[in-house]
């Protein structure tokens, strides 16, 4: 989807004052509701002309169809990456520096787009207690290999089929929320950001990597058709859903993953703000 937007020398293109003068230019600006459901490639001014380029998401039939066809290799391709190692160092930081978060002697934890499990896999090197376990993800064949991997890992999860901006729980059920690379493939983050922000307890810690900005960022953006995501632009949907002391960052630099990922961490307010009304 290619849109090109001019502003004229002699009249405002949508200046329906003057038809003969403003039909002289051609303008297609993107409704709302379009770009809304797009993922910007590439945008551009040259002078009063802007270039703009925006890519259709994965329909989440497509999505979960496509992850299906990566599920046999998935956990090899991750290994590969070094993601283990990385989602292990930073589970055992962020539990670190929020120890109330699972402080509890039976934390619940939620893990959105589970995939084969290897960021649940990673909390059973940190949390040395029980936990509960409850994971989703769009693709059937992908929670077929995360039971196995998760049964092998000594976890007992409760796993379903859905999609994380629809999260089947209850209001303020988790004390910790984790996804790892579902949100950039998202037109609107927010709104799976808010959900897994609803089903977090005050106080609760929401833990999200996601692909970032860069050479090999950008072949994971033309393949899965995902928001190149700066750091910046991470902090800024964090913040948005409401979370605060929030923090993004380059995954662990020992390995390709500080490449492909950035780590956002943020935590739910423990009390709502009063009205003044």
């Amino acid at each position: 989807m290619i849109g090109f937007v001019a502003i004229p020398r002699f009249a405002h293109p949508f200046d329906r004052a003057n038809p003969e003068v403003g039909d002289e230019f051609v303008t297609v600006p993107f409704p709302a509701s379009q770009t809304e459901q797009t993922i910007p490639v590439f945008a551009h001014w040259f002078g009063s002309w802007q270039l703009s380029l925006r890519r259709l998401p994965f329909h989440s039939s497509e999505l979960s169809e496509a992850y299906d066809r990566a599920a046999p290799e998935w956990s090899d391709t991750i290994d590969r990456l070094g993601f283990p190692q990385a989602y292990e160092r930073l589970l055992c930081r962020v539990l670190a520096e929020n120890p109330a978060a699972i402080a509890g002697p039976k934390p619940r934890i939620l893990d959105c787009g589970v995939g084969t499990g290897g960021l649940s896999s990673a909390l059973t090197h940190v949390i040395h207690k029980p936990f509960a376990l409850d994971a989703i993800d769009i693709s059937p064949l992908m929670l077929e290999l995360a039971s196995t991997n998760l049964r092998a890992a000594g976890v007992d999860a409760t796993l379903r089929q859905g999609d994380v901006r629809a999260l089947p729980y209850e209001d303020a059920s988790f004390d910790l929320v984790m996804t790892a690379h579902v949100l950039e493939h998202l037109a609107d983050p927010s709104v799976a950001l808010d959900e897994m922000v609803r089903v977090l307890k005050p106080g609760g810690i929401l833990i999200a990597c996601l692909t970032r900005r860069s050479p090999l960022g950008l072949y994971i953006h033309f393949k899965w058709r995902t928001h190149q995501v700066t750091i910046e632009q991470a902090q800024t949907w964090m913040f948005q859903a409401g979370l605060q002391q929030t923090r993004c960052s380059s995954f662990d630099d020992r390995s390709l993953c500080r490449q492909l990922s950035i780590a956002c961490v943020g935590q739910k307010p423990s009390l709502l703000p009063v009205s003044s009304e």
